[in-house]
């Protein structure tokens, strides 16, 4: 699959550039391990191997094998290590929420397992041409719990995610999940159903600094990586930030970043800085 229009497709607002939830795609390198302690924010997982071997190694609980064609699911709550015996490839889907929804609507019992593999086969294809639209990852992750359960019995579903089922999602994990859809602090308070005073106390223990100041970092990581796709607009990323005017986009890049943001463009352009390198 080749992917047209790349520029249009990731200066998109809805383009998932960084987040803890969607599918993704890897490679399994021979000898190599994985420690769930390493990740900054757990989530669940669902992956399934497409070819290879990898060794689920619990903190508690039997050591699990995992081969080609198969796959296998991991809980946000559980501590891990995965390492791979036979290099390979892998796709994953991860989630932060525990209210499966296996179907939304009706059951579609005429559904064969052979169907998991023809959507394995697309979302390979998607993933390999860099097709990260956020509203293809949110329909085909239903897509994904329809077909498990049409293809598989109730028990089946239940061994599989009987870790989550009827647990409650943590406090960091309900704050990423909303941090796309609010814009401050009393937009996040009302979202998480908590008054202003309790999230800001509780968001200090969570994440060790204010609202504003992380709220402001994930809006500063998300308009340097648009200023740093290629053909970026200003006018275009001034209207989706929801400034009132350049100007006050242009103070606010010279405030937060030290750059006029044609500036920062030419910079990414001509490489002279690297937006892992800014300090946000």
């Amino acid at each position: 699959m080749k992917l047209h229009y790349k520029k249009e497709h990731i200066s998109c607002t809805n383009y998932k550039s960084e987040s803890y939830e969607g599918f993704g795609i890897g490679t399994l390198t021979s000898g190599s391990n994985f420690n769930s302690q390493t990740l900054s924010v757990k989530t669940n997982f669902l992956i399934f191997i497409l070819e290879g071997e990898v060794e689920i190694i619990p903190k508690e609980g039997k050591i699990k094998r995992v081969i080609a064609q198969e796959f296998f699911f991991i809980s946000a709550l559980s501590t891990y290590e995965i390492q791979v015996r036979v290099p390979g490839r892998y796709i994953y889907m991860s989630f932060l929420y525990n209210d499966i929804k296996l179907c939304e609507k009706h059951m579609l019992e005429s559904y064969l397992k052979e169907v998991r593999d023809l959507f394995l086969e697309l979302m390979d294809a998607y993933l390999r041409a860099g097709v990260n639209c956020k509203h293809l990852h949110s329909i085909k992750e239903k897509e994904l719990f329809i077909i498990l359960r049409t293809s598989y019995s109730k028990q089946e579903i239940v061994n599989l995610f009987h870790e989550i089922i009827g647990t409650n999602m943590s406090f960091k994990a309900a704050v990423l999940l909303h941090v796309d859809r609010v814009n401050n602090r009393e937009e996040l308070a009302q979202a998480m159903g908590m008054s202003i005073t309790d999230l800001a106390r509780k968001f200090k223990v969570e994440f060790g600094e204010s609202v504003y100041s992380w709220l402001l970092k994930q809006k500063n990581k998300k308009i340097i990586y648009r200023l740093a796709q290629p053909g970026a607009s200003v006018k275009e990323i001034v209207y989706e930030f929801g400034f009132s005017s350049a100007a006050s986009f242009n103070k606010y890049c010279k405030k937060n970043f030290g750059n006029s943001p044609r500036e920062l463009v030419r910079q990414f352009k001509d490489k002279h800085i690297d937006n892992q390198n800014l300090k946000i």
